[in-house]
């Protein structure tokens, strides 16, 4: 049996409905040549349970169960085990639209010097409008995140960067790996249409990383580990990040001049003055 062009990469942690919302959008997918490997890493939520039992039966899928040690580690079981030539990481709450694989492995089949493809993602569950990534370059990288994990990508590039750093537990595998990638100078192309779709919930992880006190290690920590870069780089990406801050902050300003938000506001403050004691 020949090796498929693309192997799909699937880390599962109690995903429970969602899981089937993924697994359901690599079976549409109008290119057909690929192989989806699912790792469960260690799930004890019984639909979750049900719904891997299932997919173990399709055509194309390897489910592997291992205990708990995180998405990154479970990626990387997923890539040692995938035999692919092009790598599409693709988590277990988000889905693609059918077109994904064929509008982007067209990429890279067709440019030599492109080593990454991303897609705009549209953002649904807990934060709704479209995310148009990229650049795919530093500095913009280093200031912040500028790509969702869902890319397409040369297999090799995971050999060369060392695959995803496990330490990064809570959140950033994913910046850290595309840092190491833009870092050896790989180019990347954009295709500007709405491919992947990216879910947020009250478990997502990335709630999570922004508690008090995490987001500040988990950026710590990649100054620390890409730090020639950091400093080859430093006041251009120090001026994204306030730009980035100047232009959250703007955001914040208008949505507060609204009137409907004024008109909140006012509410809020004469609730609160009527359960004064």
């Amino acid at each position: 049996m020949s090796d498929p062009v693309v192997s799909i990469v699937t880390p599962v942690l109690d995903a429970g409905r969602d899981l089937s919302d993924a697994l359901g959008s690599v079976a549409a997918q109008t290119f057909t040549d690929w192989e989806h490997v699912v790792v469960d890493d260690g799930s004890t939520d019984a639909e979750t349970i049900r719904i891997l039992e299932r997919a173990r039966t399709r055509p194309g899928v390897t489910v592997i169960r291992t205990d708990n040690r995180g998405p990154a580690a479970a990626r990387n079981l997923a890539i040692e085990r995938a035999r692919g030539r092009y790598v599409l990481p693709l988590d277990a709450d988000d889905h693609l639209a059918p077109g994904f694989l064929a509008k982007t492995v067209a990429v890279l089949d067709g440019q030599p010097d492109v080593g990454v493809v991303h897609t705009w993602v549209a953002l649904v569950g807990g934060h709704q409008g479209v995310w148009k990534t990229g650049p795919f370059q530093l500095p913009a990288l280093l200031a912040r995140c500028t790509v969702h994990v869902t890319c397409l990508f040369r297999r090799g590039l995971w050999s060369d960067v060392g695959g995803f750093d496990s330490r990064y537990v809570e959140s950033a595998e994913d910046w850290d790996f595309w840092i190491g990638v833009a870092g050896r100078g790989t180019r990347a192309a954009c295709v500007p249409e709405v491919l992947a779709y990216y879910r947020r919930t009250a478990h997502s992880r990335e709630r999570a990383a922004r508690a008090p006190g995490v987001s500040g290690k988990l950026m710590r920590q990649l100054a620390e580990k890409h730090r020639a870069l950091y400093e080859a780089h430093l006041p251009d990406a120090l001026g994204l990040v306030y730009d980035e801050l100047a232009r959250v902050s703007d955001t914040l300003e208008r949505i507060y001049a609204h009137p409907a938000a004024r008109l909140a506001l006012r509410l809020r403050d004469a609730v609160r003055k009527r359960d004064e004691p």
